[in-house]
Formats: C-alpha cells, sequence, structure tokens
C-alpha cells in the first residue's frame, strides 16, 4: 500500500512539474488553445507515457537509502541552480510559444523533432539512474563500496544522464520553438560540465588506474565532442 502511494505522489508531482507549470506559463486562463495545436496535445500525452515509464522501469529512484562515505565534500549551489534553470525552461518554453516571444518561425513540423530529443532523453536519464541503482544520489558523493559501472549507457558516456538532461530539455524548447529557452539551456549546461569536473576529480581519486582506463575509452558526454 505504501509503494503505491508512493509511486502515485511521484507521478502527481512529475506532472504538475512537466504539465502544470507548462500550463501556468502558458496561461490558465487560455488553456484550450494549449491543447488546439498537436504537438502541444502530443507534448502532455508523451509527458504521462514519459512519467508512467519512470515509475514502472526505475520505481526505487527518490527511494534509495542514503549512504555516504564519510569526508566526501557536498554540493549544494549546483543542484539548486540545476533545479531553477530546468523549471525555468518548463516555464518559458510555453510562454515564449504563448506570446510569440522569441520563438523561431520554422513552422508547426519543427515542434514535432523536439520529441526526437525529447523521448531518448528523458529515457537516457531513466537508464543512467536504473544502471547506478543504490548508487544514484543527485548529489557529487560516493556511497560505501562504490563501484565503478561500466556497463550500460556507461559504456561509452561517462556522464550519460546529464547527456539526456540536455537533450530532454532541449526537445521541450523544440517542441514550444521557444528560443529564449534553448539560449537559458546554455547556464544550464556549464553547471552541468562544472559538476563533470567534480565528480571525475573524485572517481580519479576512488579508482585511480581503472578510471584512468575507463576514460581513454569513453566520453564524457558527447561522443567525439566531449
Amino acid at each position: 500500500m505504501k509503494a503505491i502511494l508512493f509511486y502515485t505522489l511521484a507521478l502527481f508531482v512529475a506532472l504538475i512539474i512537466f504539465l502544470g507549470l507548462p500550463l501556468l506559463g502558458w496561461g490558465l486562463g487560455n488553456i484550450p488553445q494549449f491543447f488546439n495545436n498537436p504537438a502541444r496535445l502530443t507534448y502532455a500525452i508523451v509527458i504521462l507515457f514519459l512519467q508512467l515509464f519512470s515509475v514502472i522501469y526505475n520505481p526505487q529512484v527518490g527511494r534509495n537509502k542514503d549512504d555516504r562515505k564519510s569526508g566526501v565534500e557536498q554540493h549544494k549551489i549546483d543542484l539548486i541552480l540545476i533545479q531553477i534553470f530546468s523549471l525555468a525552461v518548463v516555464l518559458l518554453a510555453p510562454f515564449s510559444d504563448s506570446h510569440s516571444i522569441g520563438v523561431f518561425n520554422f513552422g508547426n513540423r519543427i515542434r514535432f523533432l523536439g520529441f526526437i530529443l525529447m523521448i531518448p532523453g528523458f529515457t537516457f536519464m531513466q537508464m543512467a539512474e536504473k544502471y547506478l541503482g543504490r548508487q544514484f544520489s543527485v548529489e557529487v558523493t560516493l556511497q560505501k563500496d562504490h563501484k565503478l559501472i561500466q556497463g550500460g549507457p556507461y559504456t561509452f558516456i561517462r556522464h550519460p544522464r546529464y547527456l539526456g538532461i540536455l537533450a530532454f530539455f532541449t526537445g521541450i524548447s523544440i517542441v514550444f520553438r521557444s528560443l529564449l529557452s534553448i539560449i537559458l539551456l546554455i547556464p544550464l549546461c556549464v553547471v552541468l560540465i562544472w559538476r563533470v569536473y567534480a565528480e571525475e576529480a573524485l572517481m580519479k581519486q576512488e579508482f585511480g588506474a581503472a578510471w584512468e582506463a575507463y576514460c581513454k575509452k569513453s566520453w564524457r558526454i558527447i561522443p567525439f565532442v566531449f
């Protein structure tokens, strides 16, 4: 019973963030027009299915026990900035679409290109968290008995969750044709890169030669680029 309540609450919160906030950004007094566009209607449906997928595929997210190793430096400002920029994209993208402010005019078809990034991006985030299991944490930290994961999405990319985040929010921006929210992704990218270097310094300290060998056969976020 507790598990059902937890999953229901998690789904509700996710829908508030990724559907409720976009409706707020669009304008609560004009909700019917939001759903008049096929791409925006598809967005609402896709968000519902993605969140259901998250609950089914990765039910332990948010429930893992925190078992940090002692002496690991904790970062807070980066988490706050990531949340601020992410929520800002979710609000700003539909706002700019609704008011035709800072949008790119390439017709409605380009909106559907956003799903090509949005859906795989979300899936990649979930896969990354799934493969980490109990080792997953939103903070830059190591858990007790921490292991170096090199399978699944971590085979060639050392930070697949960050790739997923960037793809997901870029996809949302394109669905709403918002150039403003794409620009907002630049500081989000800077914060994620900051975390990448902080995490890699920690991993190198913990795993030494094994980490260096892993780095030689993988990329940080984008294959062949970074």
